[in-house]
Parts: structure tokens; sequence; C-alpha cells
């Protein structure tokens, strides 16, 4: 049997018929078969997407909370100046309040004390103690804060001029090096005199004309020369500054604390 006999009787499986459909045709259905219908769809709950709502702002409120008590807990707590005080002047012991109510002598801040039970009334200008040694405080037990003058009473208001002015005075060295002996000009029509009240532009010439070279040796020398009361004066500019803060420039931050 030749070669192309034997390629001839060779038998090929049979594969897959061909269709006989067009390749466009779509192909026949079976028979019998339902159609099935599409499963309802659920409805989502009313009440469930506000609660979620819900729960997501108290998350949030939560880690607002935990946020603003964390802020609180890392900033610096501020200190109180008077924690800076050492010594106080005071104006009025109130014994049926148990309170007295006294100027610092570093920064002339206005305070509340509270006195030791045992001690007799402390008098108006009384020097007192309120450092922060225990030990030393053989008037005050307490310091209970500050205060302002709109809210003493109207005979401390009376009086605190009269306590800032012998404080300047028994400090009048002091004074008279840091501000009398040295006070210019502060601009071409204004010197540093005229903010004393009554103290105008001429008494101001005639303030340094008397000061001289050498300087004034005492406040009652100043008075004198110059036929005033300059430790009255420089109280009341004081005081205003204590009334107002606005006030500029400030005294009782360039001439305080007394240098010793």
């Amino acid at each position: 049997m030749t070669g192309a006999r034997k390629d001839r009787n060779i038998k090929v499986g049979a594969g897959k018929k061909k269709s006989t459909s067009s390749s466009t045709s779509w192909s026949r259905p079976a028979e019998g078969r339902r159609d099935v219908a599409p499963a309802p769809k659920s409805q989502p709950r009313q009440n469930s997407a506000p609660r979620r709502d819900n729960n997501r702002r108290n998350d949030n409120n939560r880690r607002g909370n935990q946020n603003r008590q964390g802020n609180r807990s890392s900033r610096p707590q501020q200190k109180s100046p008077l924690m800076e005080e050492d010594w106080a002047r005071v104006i009025d012991h109130d014994q049926t309040r148990n309170e007295v109510i006294a100027v610092s002598e570093s920064k002339m801040l206005l305070c509340r004390l509270k006195p030791k039970a045992e001690i007799a009334p402390l008098l108006t200008t009384a020097r007192v103690y309120i450092g922060t040694d225990s030990n030393l405080r053989e008037h005050i037990d307490q310091v209970l804060g500050m205060t302002n003058i709109g809210r003493v009473a109207n005979h401390v208001k009376a009086d605190l001029p009269l306590v800032i002015q012998i404080f300047i005075e028994e400090n009048e060295k002091h004074f008279i090096t840091a501000f009398f002996n040295v006070a210019g000009n502060m601009s071409l029509k204004q010197h540093a005199f005229e903010l004393l009240s009554g103290v105008g532009n001429k008494k101001a010439m005639q303030m340094v004309e008397a000061r001289g070279s050498s300087g004034f040796e005492s406040l009652s020398a100043l008075n004198e020369a110059c036929n005033i009361d300059a430790g009255e004066l420089l109280a009341k500019r004081f005081l205003a500054e204590l009334d107002d803060r606005n006030i500029q420039p400030r005294l009782l931050d360039l001439l305080l604390p007394v240098k010793a």
C-alpha cells in the first residue's frame, strides 16, 4: 500500500460539528424555562441613617472634648503677678469681712489679703509681707487676689493717693535719681515733667532751670526750689495710671520697682 493510500485510510476522530447557524443568530432559549422575577430590593430603614449620624456626632464630640482637655492640660498656667511681690502697703483693714485692701510696692498692684486671726487691726500705710515665704508672714495669712479701683470702697479710693505718696517720700532717693534728676524732653514741645498733674510747659522749664547741672538732693529741696509738692504730684500720676491702663507713657513701668 502506497504512502498516499495509507494517508487516506487513517481514521480521524470526529471533531465538533460546526453550527449551521450564522454567527449573528441568537441561541434558542431552553424550553420550559420559567421567568424568575427579580428579588424585591430591601428598603433601608429610616432610623438607621440618623443613628449612624448621631454615633458619628457623639464620637466627634468625645474626640473634641478629649482634645480640649488635652489642650487645657498642655497649656502652661499663668502665674499671678502678685506671686512676684514681697511687700505691700495697707490701705484698709475691714474687720467685718476679715479682709485687707493693700497696694504692692514693686508694681503698685491693688490686692486683697486675708489677715491672720490673732493680729490687731492694721493701720493705713502699714507695711506687710506678702511673699511666698510663709515663715515671714507676720500679719497676712493668705493672698486672696488682685482687684482694681472700680471695685473698692470710696474711702479706700480716698486713702490710696496718701499711701502712694508716703511710699514715694520714704524712697525719695530712688525717685530723685530715676526721674526728677534725669527727666528730659519727650518731644520738641513736651518735657517729661509735664506728665505730672498741674505742670505745664512753663513750670517744667522752671524746674529744669532750678535743677541745674547738680540736680536735686532731696524732695524737700525740689519742693522748695520749684514751689511744688513733688511726692503728691507723682502719686497722682501713679493713681491715674492705675485707673487707666491705656495712659502712655507709664511711669509705673519706668520707675518701678524701687532700687535700694
